[in-house]
């Protein structure tokens, strides 16, 4: 947010200090400055004129629209040739003569155009050095004299500060420069001027305006006033110096006050062409349709969307944009002026989706306090008075809502502040300070009973710690010596979950070749209904970020597949896995929460084979299982899942015991067209509380083997159909003295086997703790196994 220094001057007096501890001071204390500009305006030697002849040139004007301009500058007339669009006969503007230098370093001088003597330019914003715009000639209210030094009105330089809005969220009242200016004036202890507002009671015999508000939930409250005055005349110079020193546009005198008090209490304003709106009514759309804005574009509107009614005609988007059918014109002679304060959640949520972004629905959604409802009308019509319009006034001061601007009590005990700060504060500083920033306090014994000024938001300044940190930031943390706490020394507190998460994130990612990803916490409905899922018990978010994710997720492996499509273009093969919560609706409505590791693996069709993509992801489960101190995991086949990408004969429950603690599978058919077009898509989730081993599992040191081994590899051949584990159950049966251990190589289904049987390769490792084999223990021992698998039926192959 940008703050002019020109325009804190009118509130407090900072004369005497530089930019650059002024940014200091106040990013020490309030908000960080990002830096500071000087403006500087090409004003010197421009002259306020008014044209008294205007002559188009004959030659030019239909490509150009090229007038002779005559300008009465007071001392002498001057003539100019310029192409600006809002010239008329009796309009003020700058006028840069012969010898004057622009803000773009083009020095004027006499010159030819279109075959016309052009003596001086009659200026726009941009040609002085005010802002960027140039498409009209800046124009000059009618009370400024011919000839007048418009520096006299335009100082030849302003600093404007650059505030992160990140550091102000919480503070509303910082949203204008009078917020800024009393910040300033508490920090360097300088007297804060008074906002110069109008009596608004001197109206209070005329009628009401007649007014109506159906949500206050929505709108607490609502203010308006109507009077007559010409809204389109140009704006004191003043204000529009500062408008466009902030990067504003200037339109005349109503439009241009509604944002200059915006800028400067922080509170949005909007003018109503008062021929146009009878009777307000503040209250939602009630159903799908289309509203016109201010732009000129069509909105589409949804029944929740708050809006400001004339009658049963909407005439503004509440909080965010005004109307195209009631904007005020060049005409417009009556005005009805309206200040209001909305929910800050529900401005916020029809500016985003309908992408508006306007700076005052960045104010309402920072929960304007209501008490700026009226202050900002009061601050418009002083204002409208001091530039000489004099409004005629033909309504009360009208209000639905509570202002809510009465100070908020709030008492702290003396003990409390003393432990915040870490040190005794004087007390008649803490006093000097709350009363600088418009607080009410005062010591009652050992209690610090204070008063909330109306203009600090409830969610600001609530509860005693925000007491302390008023007193201390203006105070200085500077001020307060570093002091290590005096703490009782304890073991480390070791949060296992956490450690086994870790330790899991590290084997995936540095031994299997897995990425990590964050998904959202939620389901996508357009997704679930490409996979064919339709999830069960689920929790429903009352905020979501879009319509079809409303649902929290009950399972980490649809957004995992959702990876898939978006990844497979860029890469042959990829793994990737999650770490994140899971929640579900749980027996009596209560919610439930568990924390899932799942992961897909990509391949695309050919090499590797599909049983050796999922054999190596099954290996990476079991080493999972033996590094989180779980024992071996096991695998049994699964049968109709309650997810499609639970097809059977294609995924295994993962059990550890007789407990079940997750699942790994293969995509096929329909389901892996969906989510992979072709290849191979290997998946698995476990659940992370099942997995509940030792952070520092027991070790058996065994002793590296003094004597060479040896070892052996058999094909053997099994029937597919019994499964891989019940041709391990049946090995286990084999116990000999020389086998140090078993290891399963590979598997093979193709040629020269008969149909549903498969070659199941093995290796033993022998070997003795005292001697080398000898080629008689080894025949001894193949002798034996050979013996064990004729008793048991096992053939070999080949």
């Amino acid at each position: 947010m940008k703050i002019s220094l020109d325009w804190v001057s009118d509130f407090v007096d900072l004369s005497d200090l530089t930019p650059e501890r002024i940014a200091d001071q106040l990013t020490l204390s309030t908000a960080e400055v990002e830096g500071f500009e000087v403006l500087r305006r090409a004003v010197d030697g421009v002259f306020v004129g008014e044209i008294v002849a205007l002559e188009p040139v004959p030659a030019a004007f239909e490509a150009a629209k090229l007038h002779v301009v005559e300008v009465d500058c007071g001392s002498r007339r001057y003539t100019s040739v310029c192409g600006a669009p809002n010239l008329r006969v009796g309009m003020k503007a700058p006028f840069a003569p012969p010898g004057t230098t622009l803000a773009n370093g083009v020095r004027i001088e006499v010159s030819e155009l279109a075959g016309r003597r052009s003596e001086g330019v009659l200026c726009s914003a941009m040609e002085l050095g005010m802002s960027r715009w140039h498409e009209v000639v800046l124009e000059c209210p009618g009370t400024i004299a011919n000839g007048t030094p418009l520096a006299a009105h335009v100082p030849a330089q302003d600093v404007i500060l650059e505030i992160d809005n990140k550091s102000l969220t919480h503070r509303p009242d910082l949203w204008g420069h009078y917020g800024i200016a009393r910040e300033l004036a508490a920090v360097f202890r300088r007297p804060l001027k008074p906002l110069p507002v109008a009596d608004l009671g001197r109206f209070d015999a005329l009628p009401a305006y007649p007014l109506s508000v159906e949500d206050f939930d929505a709108c607490p409250c609502y203010g308006c006033l109507e009077f007559r005055v010409a809204a389109a005349a140009p704006s004191p110079l003043i204000v529009q110096r500062r408008l466009h020193a902030l990067g504003q546009r200037t339109f005349g005198l109503l439009v241009d006050l509604t944002n200059y008090v915006m800028w400067e209490l922080a509170q949005p304003t909007h003018a109503f062409d008062g021929d146009t709106v009878r009777a307000i009514r503040v209250a939602p759309m009630g159903r799908h349709g289309t509203f016109t804005t201010l732009d000129g574009q069509q909105r589409a509107m949804l029944p929740d969307d708050l809006l400001i009614w004339n009658q049963r005609e909407p005439v503004a988007l509440a909080g965010v944009m005004g109307g195209l059918a009631s904007e005020v014109r060049p005409t417009t002679t009556r005005v009805l002026l309206e200040s209001a304060n909305f929910k800050a959640s529900r401005i916020r949520r029809t500016s985003v989706r309908l992408d508006l972004r306007t700076e005052s629905a960045q104010r309402f959604e920072k929960s304007q306090p209501p008490a700026h409802v009226k202050l900002g009308i009061a601050r418009i019509l002083h204002l409208v008075e001091q530039s000489g319009a004099q409004p005629e006034v033909t309504s009360r001061f009208t209000v639905a809502g509570d202002l809510k601007d009465a100070y908020r009590p709030l008492t702290m005990p003396r003990a409390a502040l003393r432990a915040m700060a870490g040190k005794d504060l004087p007390d008649d500083e803490v006093l000097a300070i709350l009363h600088a920033l418009d607080f009410q306090a005062r010591f009652d014994g050992e209690q610090l009973c204070v008063g909330i000024p109306p203009h600090r938001s409830e969610k600001d300044i609530s509860i005693p710690a925000d007491i302390a940190e008023e007193v201390l930031r203006i105070y200085g943390y500077g001020r307060i010596e570093p002091r290590m706490p005096a703490v009782p020394i304890e073991p480390v507190y070791v949060e296992t979950a956490l450690r086994l998460e870790h330790k899991a994130r590290r084997l995936l990612a540095g031994g299997h070749g897995f990425i990590e990803v964050q998904s959202y916490g939620w389901f996508d409905d357009v997704w679930l209904a490409q996979l064919g899922y339709t999830p069960r018990r689920t929790l429903e978010l009352r905020n979501p970020s879009a319509q079809q994710n409303h649902s929290l997720r009950t399972t980490l492996v649809p957004n995992l597949l959702a990876l898939v499509r978006p990844n497979r273009a860029h890469r042959d093969a990829f793994r990737l896995f999650e770490l994140g919560r899971v929640y579900w609706e749980g027996d009596h409505g209560k919610a439930v929460e568990q924390t899932r590791l799942a992961g897909i693996s990509f391949q695309q069709a050919g090499y590797p084979p599909l049983e050796e993509h999922f054999r190596a992801i099954k290996g990476a489960i079991e080493d999972l299982g033996r590094l989180l101190g779980c024992g071996p995991l096991g695998f049994e086949a699964g049968g109709p899942g309650e997810a499609p990408w639970q097809m059977p004969g294609h995924f295994a429950s993962i059990r550890r015991g007789d407990r079940a603690v997750g699942a790994l599978g293969v995509l096929a058919g329909k389901i892996l067209e969906t989510v992979a077009q072709e290849g191979q898509v290997v998946w698995f989730e476990l659940s992370m509380e099942a997995l509940d081993g030792s952070i520092y599992p027991e070790l058996k040191y065994v002793p590296a083997p003094v004597y060479p081994g040896s070892w052996q590899d058999f094909s053997l051949v099994w029937d597919i159909a019994e499964g891989f584990a019940a041709l391990e159950a049946r090995l286990n049966r084999f116990a000999h003295p020389l086998v140090v251990r078993r290891e399963f190589v590979t598997v093979y289904k193709g040629k020269g086997l008969a149909p549903g049987k498969g070659s199941y390769s093995f290796r033993y490792w022998l070997g003795a703790p005292d001697h080398t084999l000898s080629s008689g223990e080894i025949e001894q021992f193949r002798s034996a196994f050979l013996a064990f698998l004729a008793a048991e039926g096992v053939p070999l192959r080949g």
